[in-house]
């Protein structure tokens, strides 16, 4: 099995034979391949040895969370099939018995720690993992040599896995920094999406492709507004409000759940995923947010025929209404709020509301215009408050 791998990663793929490090970090930004790097490694351990290999991250809802259908694809792409028994939800190694398994860490961790023969650990999105999570997990695996593999885009500096890792990294761990342009099949539609960010704000664009830690610019529109806070609803405050925003490609769908109290918004759910079939949509939003059966939920009007197929299976989502200056009126509602709170469960969220952010000039000055990329949280956001946002006489975006 030849695996085609940024020159960067080789050595993570060395590994496999000199067995130097027994935690293996790739972080970096967007289109560095990590992923696909990380599901290729899984599946090469499995051909060494039986026991389980855990793939999991801080919050996973459903399988569609995971990394399993990356696996999957792995294992087709290199006609690795009959070598694997592959059922909803788990795969196995048939000529080593070696198993892999899906879990969620936040929700899961007491039962991880009783996982027998885990012998390799693949977490993905590892920056939101919680100090909680890695002291669980870190003395779980006890089974013969036993390895980490570890990917995520750094977002902040005190962030548990780049302190745990890269600010205490000790002599057993390979650090791996991989970028876009450090990969020969960087695709050309992630080019065409990076083109389009590099013109938008410099603080965003460094985090999102370059790996570097999140900043706050005087462009960014909600960031001083945002907290994570672990908060609890009740009954006073009312129903949700839930908003849906479409992509396929390159662009995510997302779905959004907040309510609002006391002149803050709380965020409950949220959650994202690139190159979801129009087939698999619907069960993706009732995972991800339950109450769409129970409660209307907004979604982009400008996609009828996928509202028209989801609404099969979800029969109150509703295409959200326009007007012109909807997008401004919405930023300014978003902005008249005390604070928008985000529970641990909805964190996904967090990186691409800090990073929304207004267009800059040729000078390098902010301007009022919103940054069209990499906004599927915030319109979800704005879908979802749709019936509350008060209508502006004047389309006009009022700064922080």
């Amino acid at each position: 099995m030849t695996i085609n791998a940024p020159k960067k990663l080789i050595p993570a793929f060395d590994n496999l034979k000199s067995c130097l490090y027994d935690i293996i970090i790739m972080e970096g930004g967007r289109g560095g391949a990590k992923s696909e790097a990380l599901s290729a490694l899984g599946v090469l351990e499995s051909f060494i040895d039986d026991g389980v290999i855990l793939c999991c991250r801080e919050i996973q809802k459903s399988i569609a969370d995971s990394l399993y259908a990356t696996i999957v694809s792995t294992i087709y792409k290199y006609e690795l099939q009959s070598y694997f028994k592959i059922i909803q939800g788990e795969i196995t190694n048939n000529l080593t018995g070696a198993r892999f398994i899906f879990a969620g860490l936040k929700s899961n961790i007491t039962s991880i720690k009783s996982i027998n023969k885990l012998r390799v650990v693949l977490v993905d999105e590892a920056e939101n993992v919680t100090d909680n999570s890695w002291s669980y997990l870190r003395p779980t695996p006890r089974y013969g040599q036993v390895r980490f593999y570890v990917v995520f885009n750094p977002r902040f500096e005190q962030d548990a896995t780049w302190q745990q890792f890269i600010v205490n990294k000790d002599d057993r761990t390979l650090h791996i920094t991989i970028n876009w342009h450090d990969n020969p099949w960087f695709p050309d539609a992630l080019e065409r999406q990076r083109q389009r960010d590099l013109k938008g704000d410099a603080g965003r664009y460094a985090w999102i492709w370059e790996g570097q830690f999140l900043t706050i610019s005087d462009n960014s529109i909600l960031a001083k507004k945002l907290k994570v806070l672990d908060f609890e609803i009740t009954k006073e405050f009312g129903t949700p409000y839930i908003g849906i925003d479409w992509g396929f490609s390159v662009d995510p769908t997302a779905i959004i759940e907040c309510y609002h109290y006391n002149d803050c918004l709380y965020i409950t759910n949220a959650a994202a995923k690139v190159g979801l079939e129009l087939d698999d949509t619907a069960k993706y939003l009732i995972n991800n947010a339950p109450n769409v059966l129970k409660y209307t939920s907004r979604a982009d009007s400008a996609r009828p025929e996928t509202i028209s197929k989801v609404k099969k299976e979800i029969p109150l989502i509703t295409a959200c209404n326009k007007w012109k200056g909807s997008v401004e009126d919405g930023v300014v509602f978003l902005q008249s709020f005390n604070a928008i709170y985000i529970h641990p469960n909805a964190e996904a969220c967090y990186g691409e509301l800090s990073a929304y952010s207004y267009k800059t000039d040729d000078s390098g000055e902010p301007t009022t215009i919103i940054q069209d990329a990499d906004n599927h949280y915030a319109d979800a956001l704005r879908y979802a408050i749709e019936p509350i946002i008060k209508h502006q006489s004047t389309p006009r975006v009022r700064r922080l």
